[in-house]
């Protein structure tokens, strides 16, 4: 008798466990797209810095991506810059920034840059693919930011204080 019990309570907790496992595979999945717009993935790109290094968002998983999409000849993109040195700065182990100059690419940007002492990762989006793939706007700066999960979490134009970027980046954490 008392072995029936155990076989009836074993078998009750199996279907339990086997229904869990399939409502969490089937129908507890949310159906999340590929692009740049938040709550959804973005697909991988590659795309090369100034310092002649690669930068590859599926090597940057497990850390939050920030994405800074400035140029040289935008005022509000340069003032900003110190901020997202500074996030990278504050944020060095879970937290991974590059600057992509949109196109179009009116100077010389490793130029420009060796007037100042950035240490994150810039890189030249000569051709504009990167761009189209961020759903980039006409309006600069942009910012991109990207959750561990590879979900977008925030994507919009307009200049950041470091205190909102800091919100930001500490809510994609």
């Amino acid at each position: 008798m008392r072995r029936n019990i155990r076989i009836i309570l074993w078998s009750i907790a199996i279907v339990f466990l086997v229904a869990v496992v399939i409502f969490v595979n089937f129908f507890g999945k949310k159906n999340i797209t590929t692009g740049a717009a938040e709550g959804e993935i973005l697909s991988d790109f590659s795309i090369t810095c100034t310092d002649g290094n690669d930068f590859r968002l599926s090597e940057q998983k497990g850390k939050v991506v920030v994405i800074n999409l400035w140029a040289t000849w935008c005022i509000p993109c340069v003032d900003e810059l110190p901020n997202f040195e500074k996030i990278s700065e504050d944020f060095s182990d879970e937290v991974s920034v590059v600057a992509i100059h949109s196109a179009p690419v009116t100077t010389d940007v490793a130029a420009w840059l060796s007037d100042y002492s950035y240490t994150i990762p810039f890189a030249v989006d000569e051709d504009g693919s990167v761009s189209e793939l961020l759903n980039a706007s006409t309006v600069l700066p942009q910012t991109i930011v990207i959750g561990k999960d590879g979900v977008v979490t925030y994507n919009r134009s307009g200049s950041l204080t470091y205190e909102e970027l800091c919100d930001i980046v500490s809510g994609a954490l």
